[in-house]
């Protein structure tokens, strides 16, 4: 059974865990990095739940999933730290986590960046509903992979 929520500062210890466990499994689909990350202080860890909204979501009582959004100018939010543990992918509960985000970001614009080459992760997002922009960057950490721009318009979310 699939269970997703919120995270508050009292949850970062499952955030760092879940969100280390990310880094380690696909270090080329994030900005940041494990040796970046593991260093933060349970302080860090809490104030990033205060400066950005974050889902987890846990399958049979196990988190195994994570999906946050950051609010940018105007009405629109950017989607970041999407990952669901390699034994949770095809259940329903990336769709469910990445969901709640969105349910959060309602009547927003909602963006990401995800790998060039990372084809299933564009093929779920586009099953929620993203399109691309057209614009394309290289990752700021690594200039070699490149990434682009997909976009969910609020007139698109009220049809999910």
């Amino acid at each position: 059974m699939n269970a997703v929520w919120q995270a508050c500062p009292d949850d970062w210890e499952t955030f760092m865990d879940v969100r280390l466990e990310s880094l380690a499994d696909a270090p080329d689909a994030f900005g940041s990095t494990l040796r970046g990350e593991i260093t933060n202080t349970e302080t860090d860890w809490r104030q990033r739940l205060t400066k950005s909204v974050v889902f987890l979501g846990s399958r049979n009582g196990k988190v195994q999933s994570i999906a946050s959004a950051f609010p940018l100018e105007g009405d629109e939010v950017e989607l970041t730290r999407v990952w669901t543990h390699p034994d949770a992918r095809g259940t329903g509960l990336a769709a469910e986590t990445v969901g709640a985000v969105l349910n959060w970001a309602k009547g927003k614009t909602v963006t990401l960046w995800v790998g060039e080459k990372n084809v299933a992760a564009e093929r779920f997002y586009t099953k929620l509903g993203f399109e691309r922009t057209g614009k394309r960057g290289s990752l700021p950490r690594d200039e070699s992979i490149m990434e682009v721009e997909m976009i969910l318009r609020p007139d698109a979310q009220a049809n999910r």
